[in-house]
C-alpha cells in the first residue's frame, strides 16, 4: 500500500466520512481487481442475517438492507471456517446467492467474498463482482494488504451509533 493511499485512508477517517472511507477502499482494491459493484455487509450472527453498511449501486444494494443468511456451501465457508469465496460464472453465483438473477442482470458473474475476521468471528465481508472469468487467476494479497482497514471499516458503524 502506497503512503499516499495510508494518508487517504486516515484523512477520511479523520474527516469522519464512512462513506468517503468506503470509497477509498474500494478506488484502492479496484487498482489490482475488476470491480463493477463493492459492498461491505456486516454479519449478525445471532440474527442470521447480513446487512449492507456500504454499496457503491445504492439502487439495486440498498445501504441498511437486511438479508437472511442461508446455510449452503457459501455460508460455510466463508462464515464458519472463514475462507474467501471465489467464483467465476453465473451458474456458480446461482448455486450460492438467491439474488443471483439481478447480480446477472447488472453484467455481473464474478465475485470475492473476503471475510474479516475479529477473535475468531467473522464480522463481515467485503465483496467485490465484476464480469464472468474476472477473478480467475487472482491472488488475495490486496485484501491481506488492507486487513485492518476492513475491520475499522465495520467498526465505524458502532462508532457512528455510539456517538448519536
Amino acid at each position: 500500500m502506497t503512503p499516499f493511499i495510508q494518508r487517504a485512508l486516515i484523512n477520511s477517517l479523520r474527516k469522519v466520512s464512512a462513506d468517503l472511507f468506503f470509497e477509498v477502499l474500494n478506488n484502492e482494491l479496484a487498482k489490482s481487481y475488476s470491480i463493477r459493484l463493492f459492498t461491505l455487509t456486516e454479519i449478525d450472527h445471532q440474527g442470521g442475517q447480513a446487512k449492507r453498511i456500504y454499496s457503491s449501486a445504492p439502487k439495486q444494494y440498498p445501504i441498511g438492507g437486511y438479508k437472511q443468511i442461508e446455510t449452503n456451501d457459501w455460508s460455510k465457508q466463508v462464515l464458519e471456517q472463514g475462507e474467501a469465496f471465489i467464483a467465476n460464472t453465473e451458474k456458480a453465483l446461482s448455486e450460492v446467492f438467491f439474488d443471483h438473477q439481478l447480480i446477472s442482470s447488472m453484467g455481473l458473474g464474478a465475485v470475492i467474498n473476503w471475510p474479516v475476521i475479529v477473535e475468531g468471528k467473522v464480522i463481515g465481508t467485503v465483496n467485490i463482482l465484476s464480469s464472468e472469468n474476472a477473478y480467475l487467476d487472482c491472488d488475495l494479497e490486496e485484501f491481506e494488504a488492507l486487513y485492518s482497514w476492513f475491520v475499522i471499516a465495520f467498526l465505524l458503524p458502532v462508532l457512528q451509533e455510539s456517538s448519536l
